[in-house]
């Protein structure tokens, strides 16, 4: 039972944050960013890469978190923020859908997968702020809230 628990944090977590803050710079790019950070995971960097307009930065405690910025001039719209603050649970939600069946002779750790994925979309559909830190729900209900007033 350790295994499990082991996986989850140390593989599964890690893998489903990638997936989630992939999606967040995937959007920014399609909207224009002129670059992009991913990070994930929280203490000194053990990890910095550089490719074109995307940089990756691996903390210390990789399975602790993770970010997305993506830097456009002039800023995005807030139509675009919102469709970047759903891709992260949208990604989420896509790799829930493709591996919830997958039948490979590790069914529990594929279905383990397959459902923190969805735990990622759904808890961060959610909207709350906590410090200076906010959802990707709190970030669509903002910018859309945004739009409604800038019209």
């Amino acid at each position: 039972m350790i295994g499990i628990w082991l996986l989850l944090l140390f593989v599964i977590a890690p893998i489903g944050l990638v997936i989630h803050e992939t999606g967040h710079i995937i959007a920014g790019f399609l909207c224009g960013a002129r670059y992009s950070v991913l990070s994930v995971g929280a203490g000194n960097s053990i990890l910095r890469i550089k490719f074109q307009k995307l940089h990756i930065i691996v903390g210390r405690i990789y399975f602790l978190g993770g970010y997305s910025i993506n830097v456009k001039d002039p800023d995005f719209s807030c139509l675009q923020k919102v469709w970047i603050s759903l891709a992260g649970p949208f990604a989420n939600s896509i790799v829930f859908l493709c591996f919830m069946n997958i039948k490979l002779g590790y069914e529990n750790e594929v279905l383990l997968f397959s459902f923190f994925n969805l735990y990622m979309a759904v808890i961060n559909m959610i909207p709350f702020k906590i410090g200076k830190r906010k959802s990707d729900g709190y970030l669509v209900l903002e910018n859309l809230r945004a739009k409604r007033v800038e019209s």
